[in-house]
């Protein structure tokens, strides 16, 4: 005699299997990625001279501060009125990736490590640049820069080699380090590596969150892993560390303790080049991307009730 129930719980394993949302609601998940990166609420196009843009920080609700990696300037941009209001020049020109504020001053960091202290950036004539040199170097390749509140320390991703000396061996990871402001060091030791084994394989994650991950265009042919850090923020609500990658267009969502929870694939079409990541005081995210030949883009994504 046929087993009706056993034929029956195997029907609703193949729905689960062949439907993942379904699959989503009986594994409980309990982290969703707060932001549709498909849909931006709001697209600027910005002026031809931040077509090269490398990075971005929110000033206040109105103004956004970009930095290009080819100037030695601050460029002040009304979100209100979509324009360049203001340039200030704080160095030569020189490769520049990110920025970030800390209270009244603005650092920038240059590719090779080093930092530059800002004070009086709003105002050319009072405006005054210090230079720090760091133990990082050009091999490392310096990408991103923000501001941890609770340390007073500045983290720094690099895109290129983990290590900064020949007794350290971090291959297959991508390392952040932590600048301590008040003694203006880079400490020896990283703040975060990132697996990037976890990234290409995540072994523990459901074949739901494998779909939803959207990581097949993360790798190479070859199958090694494409995850370069180019800039990196920390969400205002939740004190998750996000890690932008230009190559590899994805996002990885750290906790404040360096575990991975999150990958979220980034639309090649919609980021051409994504170098720059900021939050608003509300959660509200920008990103920034090159032009690639055309207008730099900044891209505002509130965050989304429920998700």
């Amino acid at each position: 005699m046929i087993n009706i129930k056993f034929y029956l719980f195997g029907a609703i394993l193949l729905m689960l299997f062949l439907n993942p949302v379904h699959a989503q609601e009986a594994e409980k998940r309990t982290y969703v990625f707060p932001y549709d990166l498909l849909n931006p609420d709001e697209k600027m196009i910005l002026p031809g001279i931040l077509e090269e843009i490398s990075g971005n920080v929110l000033l206040n609700n109105d103004i956004m501060i970009c930095i290009q990696d080819e100037k030695g300037d601050l460029f002040f941009y009304d979100l209100n009125e979509k324009r360049l209001i203001k340039k200030v020049d704080f160095a030569k020109d020189g490769d520049y990736e990110d920025l970030c504020i800390v209270n009244d001053k603005v650092f920038a960091l240059r590719s090779n490590g080093t930092l530059y202290e800002i004070s009086n950036f709003e105002d050319e004539d009072k405006i005054r640049t210090k230079e720090i040199k760091t133990r990082l170097t050009k091999k490392n390749n310096c990408e991103g820069l923000c501001y941890d509140p609770p340390g007073n320390r500045l983290l720094i991703a690099l895109k290129g080699d983990p290590e900064v000396d020949d007794e350290q061996d971090f291959s297959g990871y991508k390392a952040i380090y932590a600048f301590d402001i008040e003694k203006e060091k880079v400490d020896r030791i990283p703040a975060y590596l990132i697996d990037l084994e976890i990234i290409k394989n995540l072994d523990n994650a459901s074949l739901y969150e494998k779909i939803s991950h959207r990581i097949a265009e993360t790798f190479e042919e070859s199958g090694d892993i494409r995850f370069q850090p180019s800039a990196l923020a920390i969400h205002p609500l939740t004190d998750e560390i996000y890690v932008l990658a230009s190559v590899g267009k994805t996002i990885v969502v750290m906790s404040g303790a360096g575990e991975i929870i999150w990958v979220e694939k980034l639309d090649k079409w919609k980021f051409v080049q994504p170098e720059g990541i900021a939050f608003a005081p509300d959660g509200t995210l920008y990103i920034s991307s090159e032009g690639d030949g055309g207008n730099g883009v900044l891209m505002k994504f509130e965050m989304k009730q429920g998700r």
